[in-house]
């Protein structure tokens, strides 16, 4: 400063000191006469509109998750023997591993279960009727030709109720899905069942399609249409004459004489087997009825006061037949088998928890403002076998950040590292 002093800058030095601290001085005085508007906190957003949305957070917390979603995904291909220890796909024989994705809550699984109760109930009716049935009757109904089936089931229903089951049997009927749009689920789904699948695994989505949903219905491998044929087969044969149920090559000659009245232990006996015939009739009856029935009850008020989703609107018959196409996929004609002809299947349940970010502003008057953003997503899974038992399950999230405006642009372009892979607690692991 003395050297300075000495050739004649002083005069320079002071001056530009002092505009400096004329400058700060003021600074600092406007700042402290606006400090307290600046301190008052930023009214309520109103309703409908989004409060601190910033598209290059939004950026970075789905960076987070699909660098998660990458984990999750490999874990699993590892577990079911898709993929080896360094996650890349892994050479098999036969059919492989596949993988059915549904998010929370899930019409399919409903539908599968509604597709396996009706099952179940045709293959009981039909047991029952059966038991009146010649064998020769039922090798008759097990090779008919499947191009009759739908005139025989409409056949078998009341005429009033022919035109509502035609329409909704062979017309398309709409679907509203009871799921409120939540994109978090919907981009989790998608984001790991594209890395199943490019790991080898074949997935399936049913709640974005159902497998088959746009192919014409095959009566031959439908399990569903199979199960009506037989039901059917087994009705006409209640309602065919004694005659024609087993024609009677042992006549005595007082049959000429017209039928006498049967009394005695044969006649009850008779009399109860009437009566059994007639109510498995109605059974069936009223089986084949419910499937052109597209009224949905009310659902029930929420404790919480809170109106809950709307039920779909869909015909039963047609949900049954949506689940028919994902049994069809899977090569199971029970649904109650995780090995098909298809391979070993698996179910996948997701659910995106928690996703958000931040946007932080730092710097002063003089070096001037800095803005970094940073995103993060939370989710959890569950991977079942078909029988019900948890494979694994786990709860995973990841951070990405903080990060400046050009950092994210370069990141989305590949000129620099996406973030690395978060915390998964629980999780599939490699099978020992």
């Amino acid at each position: 400063m003395s050297v300075l002093f000495r050739r004649g800058h002083a005069p320079r030095v002071v001056s530009t000191l002092a505009a400096i601290v004329l400058a700060c001085g003021c600074l600092s005085s406007a700042q402290s006469s606006t400090a307290k508007p600046a301190a008052t906190p930023a009214p309520p957003a109103t309703s409908g509109t989004k409060s601190g949305f910033a598209i290059e957070s939004e950026m970075l917390t789905y960076t987070a998750m699909d660098t998660q979603g990458q984990a999750v995904a490999c874990g699993i291909a590892r577990n079911v023997g898709a993929a080896d220890e360094k996650c890349s796909p892994r050479a098999v024989s036969g059919p492989g591993a596949g993988i059915v994705v549904v998010a929370s809550p899930s019409s399919a699984l409903s539908e599968f279960q509604l597709w396996r109760a009706d099952l179940a109930n045709m293959r009981m009716l039909t047991l029952r009727a059966n038991h009146y049935c010649p064998q020769n009757s039922r090798d008759r109904g097990a090779t008919a030709s499947s191009s009759s089936l739908g005139s025989t089931i409409l056949s078998m229903i009341p005429g009033g109720q022919a035109l509502s089951f035609a329409q909704a049997l062979f017309s398309s009927s709409s679907e509203s899905n009871p799921v409120e749009g939540n994109i978090g689920d919907q981009a989790l789904v998608a984001d790991i069942a594209g890395h199943l699948r490019a790991l080898g695994l074949s997935v399936v989505i049913p709640d974005t399609y159902m497998p088959r949903s746009l192919a014409a219905v095959d009566n031959a491998h439908s399990p569903f249409m199979s199960n009506v044929a037989a039901l059917l087969k087994a009705r006409d044969c209640l309602t065919a004459s004694p005659a024609e149920r087993q024609p009677d090559h042992t006549a005595s000659p007082d049959a000429e004489h017209g039928p006498a009245t049967e009394k005695g232990p044969q006649g009850e006996s008779d009399k109860q087997a009437e009566g059994d015939k007639q109510a498995i009739g109605q059974a069936i009856d009223a089986f084949l009825k419910s499937l052109a029935d597209t009224h949905v009850p009310a659902p029930p008020a929420s404790s919480s006061g809170t109106t809950p989703p709307p039920e779909p609107v869909i015909s039963h018959l047609s949900a049954v037949l949506r689940a028919d196409g994902l049994a069809q996929e899977l090569g199971s004609a029970s649904g109650e088998s995780q090995s098909g002809e298809n391979g070993t299947w698996y179910l996948l349940w997701l659910k995106a928890l928690e996703s958000g970010g931040t946007v932080a502003k730092t710097g002063n008057a003089i070096l001037g403002n800095k803005t970094n953003f940073s995103g993060g997503a939370v989710g959890t899974y569950s991977l079942f076998r078909l029988s019900g038992n948890v494979v694994c399950s786990g709860v995973f999230y990841n951070y990405a950040g903080p990060m400046q405006m050009s950092q994210i642009a370069k990141m989305l372009r590949g000129t620099v590292d996406a973030p690395p892979a978060g915390r998964l607690a629980g999780g599939c692991a490699a099978n020992p």
